[in-house]
């Protein structure tokens, strides 16, 4: 249990932190030992669980096969990380905790489990589990090191890759909203001396700067409040959300991408568990709860129901007709089946959606960067074009 105290150190310092203990009797005699003056403590009571950061799971799973592969006990070894999170009180209370776990006789899987301080993934925790049980824990401390590190950096070069465009776009709505605001009212004084018919892109113009001047904020506040309420529809995971992901499972090019994403995921992720020890049917269950694509997660859970029943995992793949799945996944599944190798299967099955989908976002970086510029150029030539023709009209006249 994790405890939250006030009171004053050997140096007559006022001190507020946390401690862990069993108790509270033995909290404030842990306390004492310190030298700590306690003026008020209590058991922390947390709402809410937050995930651990995946870059810093990565890290610990590194320093951790590197300590094991020293020799250096795990309760040790969390204990001297510590020292490298001196500045960050939740993940140091978050080591203290493991490390009292295991110095009590609790597994490395049961201090993951039992500790309330961050949410982990299920699978690392089962990864653990057989490994523990498989006296193999180094090893797969460092497969899932790799994993999380290369997932978070795939998802890292995909913002970054999406920032230009974006920026592309932030840029062209201020551009058009300063043409419509500011430079369209001045020339409309124009217009009204004119004893002439507008043209129609031009009174299409000026409506629409009518428009952004009266309601403008309005506007925007609205479609932010309509982006906001989307965002909450879709973390709700239920049938909107599953309409949204079946969607973009649609979508030629996007389609790829998510389908490599979420297929590399799932196949390291199985691959990880099964040389683990983790049973076959397991495995599935566990692996198909990493998908963020609702319609993937739920075809990959009736996938693992129909295994459990006893049908092959190529069959019970290859007979959801919802959702397609690439062919090179049913073929790699198939052989990794019959040649008993299925988690080397996967593994390598991963390393080549890794490698796959980032030439597919190249393609689609480039297509929608020319896209962007044709649009937004459009629409500028629009404006000015709209606001020229009546110039020109006079001028000819």
């Amino acid at each position: 249990m994790i405890y939250t105290y006030k009171g004053y150190d050997k140096q007559g310092k006022k001190v507020h932190s946390q401690i862990v203990a069993q108790s509270l009797e033995e909290a404030k005699s842990n306390l004492q030992y310190q030298g700590i003056l306690v003026e008020s403590i209590r058991q922390k009571i947390s709402w809410f669980t937050p995930k651990i950061k995946p870059l810093q799971l990565a890290s610990i799973c590194r320093n951790l096969s590197i300590y094991l592969k020293s020799s250096i006990p795990l309760y040790k070894a969390l204990d001297l990380l510590q020292e490298s999170y001196s500045k960050d009180k939740k993940m140091t209370l978050w080591l203290q905790t493991m490390a009292k776990e295991l110095g009590s006789g609790s597994s490395f899987y049961e201090a993951l489990k039992n500790q309330t301080i961050f949410k982990i993934p299920e699978y690392f925790l089962y990864s653990v589990n057989m490994a523990e049980k498989s006296s193999n824990l180094t090893n797969t401390l460092i497969d899932l090191g790799e994993f999380i590190s290369g997932v978070e950096r795939l998802k890292q070069e995909v913002t970054k890759a999406f920032i230009y465009p974006g920026f592309i776009m932030l840029i062209a709505i201020v551009i058009v909203n300063f043409m419509l605001t500011s430079i369209v009212p001045n020339i409309v004084g124009i217009f009204d001396s004119m004893d002439t018919q507008l043209p129609a892109s031009t009174k299409i113009t000026l409506q629409i700067s009518y428009f952004f001047q009266e309601w403008g904020v309005v506007f925007f506040g609205f479609l932010v409040l309509v982006m906001v309420g989307i965002g909450f529809w879709l973390s709700l995971k239920g049938k909107f959300r599953y309409f949204v992901d079946k969607t973009l499972l649609q979508i030629p090019l996007i389609k790829t991408i998510l389908l490599n994403f979420e297929l590399g995921r799932f196949c390291r992720v199985s691959s990880l568990l099964l040389k683990s020890g983790v049973p076959f049917a397991q495995t599935l269950h566990f692996s198909s709860g990493i998908f963020t694509n609702l319609a993937l997660k739920r075809m990959f859970e009736n996938v693992s129901n129909k295994v459990i029943e006893g049908k092959p995992f190529f069959e019970a793949v290859k007979s959801q007709d919802e959702i397609k799945v690439p062919a090179d996944f049913l073929s790699a599944v198939a052989i990794g089946e019959k040649s008993s190798e299925l988690a080397f299967t996967l593994e390598t099955l991963s390393g080549f959606y890794e490698t796959n989908n980032k030439d597919k976002i190249s393609i689609l970086l480039s297509l929608l960067e020319p896209i962007l510029m044709i649009f937004i150029g459009g629409v500028i030539g629009f404006l000015v074009v709209s606001m020229l023709l009546p110039i020109f009209s006079i001028s000819i006249q």
